[in-house]
Order: C-alpha cells, then sequence, then structure tokens
C-alpha cells in the first residue's frame, strides 16, 4: 500500500475513534467563529500597517489558554477561552495580547534574549502594544481590563517576583495607560455598568477613587436622561 492510502485510513480511524474531534472541526459554528478571528485579527494587523504575516488558528480544545509559535507566526486561539469572551472587543483584546508578543520576538534575537531574562517588564510592555492595536483598529481598550480580569491569574509569590505581574496589576497598568493616552474611552466608557469592569474598579489603589466617584455620577446622569 502507497503512502497516500495509509495516510487515508490512518485519517478514517482517527475521526472514527475521536468523534467529538470530528464534529469540533466540522461545525459550521467553529468555521463562523474562525472567520471571526481572522477578521478581527487582519483589521488589527492592518491598522498597524505590520509588514508580517501572522496567521490565526481557532484549537476545538476545552482549554482556557492561547499561544503563540514563534517559527511560524502563529497565534492559536483554544475554543475552551471563548466563554470568556463576551463581544467583538474582547476577542479583539485577546488576539492583540498576542500579536503584542509576536512583535516583540519578531524584533530580533538580542530582544528575545532580552524577554528571556525581563519577563515581567515585556509582559506589561505587551499589554500597553495591545491597547495600541486595538485603539488604532477601532476597538474599545477597555475589553483588554475586563479579560485581564476574568482570566489572569494571581500567581504566587515567586512566580510573583520573578515571572509575572498578578492579573490586577496588570489591569491596573493598563488602566493607567489607557487614562493616559486614550483618556476619551475612560470619559466615554460603553463598559461602565459592565459587571466585570465594576469588579476591576473595586480593586483599584485609593487614587482611583475619584475616577470611580466621576463614573458613578455619570451613570446616573445616563440614567436620569
Amino acid at each position: 500500500m502507497n503512502r497516500f492510502g495509509v495516510f487515508l485510513i490512518a485519517l478514517f480511524l482517527f475521526f472514527t475513534i475521536n468523534p467529538i474531534i470530528a464534529k469540533d472541526f466540522c461545525t459550521s459554528e467553529n468555521v463562523y467563529i474562525q472567520q471571526k478571528i481572522n477578521e478581527t485579527g487582519f483589521r488589527l494587523l492592518n491598522s498597524a500597517n505590520y509588514n508580517k504575516r501572522i496567521t490565526f488558528y481557532l484549537v476545538p480544545q476545552n482549554k482556557v489558554k492561547t499561544r503563540i509559535n514563534k517559527r511560524t507566526n502563529r497565534i492559536y486561539l483554544y475554543q475552551g477561552t471563548l466563554k470568556y469572551i463576551e463581544d467583538s472587543n474582547e476577542l479583539a483584546a485577546v488576539l492583540s495580547l498576542d500579536i503584542a508578543k509576536l512583535m516583540d520576538y519578531k524584533a530580533g534575537f538580542f530582544r528575545q534574549f532580552s524577554i528571556s531574562f525581563s519577563p515581567r517588564k515585556y509582559e506589561i510592555k505587551a499589554d500597553k502594544k495591545a491597547v495600541d492595536l486595538m485603539a488604532k483598529a477601532g476597538y474599545n481598550p477597555i475589553a483588554l481590563i475586563n479579560f485581564i480580569n476574568k482570566t489572569a491569574e494571581e500567581p504566587n509569590w515567586f512566580e510573583h517576583n520573578i515571572m509575572h505581574h498578578k492579573g490586577k496589576e496588570r489591569a491596573t497598568y493598563i488602566y493607567q495607560y489607557i487614562y493616559e493616552k486614550y483618556p476619551a474611552y475612560i470619559a466615554n466608557n460603553s463598559y461602565l455598568k459592565d459587571s466585570e469592569y465594576q469588579n476591576f474598579l473595586r480593586i483599584t489603589p485609593k487614587a482611583r477613587k475619584k475616577v470611580r466617584f466621576i463614573q458613578q455620577e455619570r451613570i446616573k446622569i445616563q440614567d436620569a436622561e
């Protein structure tokens, strides 16, 4: 039997033994989701005038994660993450984070070396770059705060100090960056009544109290209108 025949038999057995996987690959819903991922990802790249090709893939596995392949310039969004994505802005937020990371990795060998030894620094850098990507493409960067608030981990003290920031720290840095560079999104905040955003406001430092008060008053005014 030639190699092609062996391949066909292996493929048949794979989908026969794994009917759930076969179903996941064939649903029209997944086709639609993949199209939305492509549409959003390419809109972000085109708005940034990025001159390298990046492709996007939906992985039909119930894991809450994304993954990037630095060698092939691919971004993988796992299906389990979709339950935390409520609108197109949050989808753009997820993709923007990985696009920002890939952009850094593709900036050269020394940048890759620096990322390896300063992951915390480049974690925040990628978060801020994701905000820029979203704003340029016409997405609301407040959605990035919501997604981080829903999914980011609160690592233990060792991981926190050496590798990663806590989720609430990342969300606060993002908020500060939006407040400084894109204040219109804070002033005219379409996520004002959103439960995730309100939850974030409750964990921010005391310096944010004035902003919370202003936003609460704005809600009252909007309700009165």
